[in-house]
This record gives structure tokens, C-alpha cells and sequence, in this order.
């Protein structure tokens, strides 16, 4: 009998339902990865933002291959895949949002 995967393992393979993986990784997991990395660069410096920087990434990666899932899934039903689509968008804002501040770091205007 096969094991059942959890919310983390389903996450990594883009298998976890899109309005799960959105809010708790991609709203809950997002803010918290970084008021932490805010708040210990404060004590540690900046480095501690790569791997803020690399974790983040992988959250949007992830979170998009649920997106394309889900987007799959109701073209097959001739449903609307908005929310995959708008996912899409949040992803790529969320991207350049992480490349402006990469910029700002090792620039040292932050």
C-alpha cells in the first residue's frame, strides 16, 4: 500500500491543490520566509537574504508548476483556468519583485 504524501511532498511535486499551495505557501510561506529574513539581517547582515532569495524562488517555481496543473485540469473540463492564469501573474510579479531587490542589496541601497 502506498503511503499518502504530505502537504510538502504534494507541494514539490506541483501536486497540491492550487488555493492550498497559494495561500498557505504562497501568501503564508512567502511572508513569513521573509519578515524572518528581515528581521535576522538586522543581527546577521544582508547575506542572510540569499537564502531568502533561493527559497523564495523555489516557492514561485513550485507554486506556478500547481498553477499549470490546475490550469490543465479545468481546460480539460472546459472549465475557466483564471485562477491558474492569475497565479501565473502573482508568480511573475512576485519574481521582479525578488530581482528589484537583489539589485538593492548588491548595490547597497538597501
Amino acid at each position: 500500500m502506498a503511503e499518502q504524501k504530505d502537504v510538502f511532498e504534494r507541494f514539490n511535486d506541483g501536486n497540491l491543490d492550487l488555493a492550498t499551495a497559494f495561500w498557505l505557501f504562497g501568501v503564508v510561506g512567502l511572508f513569513i520566509l521573509n519578515f524572518a529574513g528581515g528581521f535576522l539581517s538586522a543581527f546577521l547582515g544582508n547575506w542572510v537574504f540569499i537564502p531568502v532569495f533561493l527559497f523564495s524562488a523555489a516557492i514561485l517555481v513550485q507554486l506556478a508548476s500547481c498553477g499549470e496543473k490546475y490550469i490543465k485540469d479545468k481546460e480539460q473540463k472546459k472549465l475557466s483556468p483564471v485562477w491558474g492564469y492569475l497565479t501565473y501573474v502573482y508568480c511573475g510579479v512576485n519574481a521582479l519583485s525578488l530581482i528589484f531587490f537583489a539589485y538593492e542589496i548588491i548595490t547597497g541601497k538597501f
